[in-house]
């Protein structure tokens, strides 16, 4: 364990330190050593920290958030709350090991989900890996089957488990959950967007507010997610438009620039991102700096 912190704050911009309050029980991404990663020069969650957490404990919160709401589609009104590493206690999936977000901002009308990535993609269903009886427990398809795991019939092995994802699927992605599916329409890295999704259903049920998932990426041809939202890739194929929308950290931070008060924070923070991205990408092919300021 990192003691003190002291390379993990300085991998975070310095305006984002105020949005954690006890750094020794904030839950820290770890590795297998049990190592916290946030100190990596490729961290995922330090760079939602730089950008999620300035906003956060920033006076041009409230219109931030206001101006992102509108550009997703759904009402704004402050005041804006966001927490950081945001876990749905209240289990609204359903799930025994529940979702945890990047971030969740939550304004008088509108709740947002939020997923970030940077040099990483997105996560897989656990259903369809080899357990450790070495069997399947899903076999990829979205149809009649038997978990051999639980001895459980059902199309979903989440299903099966009372997860609730597909008492939601129907209304955010307009699927017929009474019609077979092959294979799964959220086969790879599309599982973890459909997570989101459903789970800002959820929450806007839940809450009664309107709400939306977001994947807040940094952009770069070399990296994952950026190369999704290029070639459209970020929703699946028969999902309903504005299922995710995908926006990147040069986007947030140039929002900030137009609607904020503190242009110099806003241009600071631009520089800081782009030199991440520069670190994460200088050992690729083609790589290209990107221009600093808003």
């Amino acid at each position: 364990m990192i003691s003190d912190f002291q390379a993990v704050r300085e991998n975070l911009f310095p305006a984002s330190h105020g949005a954690i309050e006890d750094w020794s029980k904030f839950p820290w991404h770890r590795d297998r050593t049990n190592q916290i990663r946030a100190h990596k020069a490729h961290s995922s969650q330090a760079i939602a920290i730089d950008v999620f957490g300035t906003l956060k404990v920033s006076s041009d919160r409230d219109r931030i958030f206001d101006a992102i709401a509108e550009r997703v589609g759904v009402a704004p009104g402050g005041p804006w709350a966001v927490t950081l590493e945001w876990t749905d206690t209240d289990r609204l999936l359903g799930e025994p090991r529940p979702t945890q977000v990047d971030a969740l901002a939550v304004g008088s009308a509108a709740a947002l989900v939020i997923e970030c990535k940077f040099t990483e993609p997105g996560g897989q269903c656990s259903q369809t890996a080899v357990s450790r009886s070495g069997e399947h427990q899903c076999n990829g398809n979205y149809e009649d089957q038997i978990n051999p795991g639980n001895g459980v019939r059902s199309r979903c092995a989440l299903t099966g488990k009372s997860i609730r994802y597909w008492e939601y699927i129907p209304e955010v992605f307009d699927l017929d959950p009474g019609v077979d599916h092959t294979p799964c329409p959220f086969k790879g890295d599309t599982y973890q967007w459909m997570r989101n999704a459903v789970l800002a259903a959820a929450i806007g049920k839940h809450r009664n507010r309107q709400s939306a998932a977001l994947a807040a990426f940094a952009d770069h041809p070399s990296f994952p997610t950026a190369r999704k939202v290029k070639r459209g890739q970020i929703n699946p194929a028969l999902a309903r438009q504005g299922a995710i929308t995908p926006i990147s950290y040069k986007q947030i931070i140039a929002i900030a620039c137009q609607v904020g008060r503190d242009r110099a924070l806003w241009d600071e923070l631009s520089a800081w991102i782009d030199h991440k991205i520069a670190r994460a990408a200088s050992r690729k092919p083609g790589f290209q700096e990107v221009g600093n300021g808003c």
